[in-house]
């Protein structure tokens, strides 16, 4: 299995979370320590369910799904951010771009990885067709 910082997926959550830290920084006081702190911690879990996505298959449904929701978060507190405009227009344009990509990609892997263990549940060990 390959390293996580490996996967596109996560490289493109990486660069979203730096567009968020730099965004932070120019957020006006008020915001920047409780509201942005908010949005920066998640980011970063979303991009530690990517690791614990890539390192457990087992598992990897679940953190998926659990990305999904903390993703969700993500793109609440950032639609808060751009109707307040505490974001400019180029970053959020940015920002929006990486968002989906992102989302598809999860999506991708998740169904795909869902499938697969579908086929693997519906073949039953011992059992084989003889002819």
């Amino acid at each position: 299995m390959g390293k996580a910082e490996d996967r596109p997926v996560y490289q493109c959550m990486y660069r979203l979370t730096m567009l968020i830290l730099d965004a932070r920084d120019k957020f006006p006081k008020g915001y920047r320590y409780e509201f942005g702190t908010e949005l920066m911690m998640s980011a970063i879990r979303c991009c530690e369910l990517i690791r614990y996505a890539n390192s457990s298959l087992p598992r990897r449904v679940e953190y998926l799904n659990e990305f999904l929701v903390k993703f969700d978060t993500l793109k609440l507190l950032l639609r808060v951010c751009r109707d307040r405009k505490l974001i400019n227009i180029q970053t959020t344009a940015d920002i929006i771009e990486m968002v989906t990509s992102v989302e598809k990609q999860i999506l991708g892997w998740r169904n795909f990885t869902a499938s697969q263990e579908e086929k693997a549940a519906s073949v039953k060990p011992g059992s084989c067709s003889s002819r």
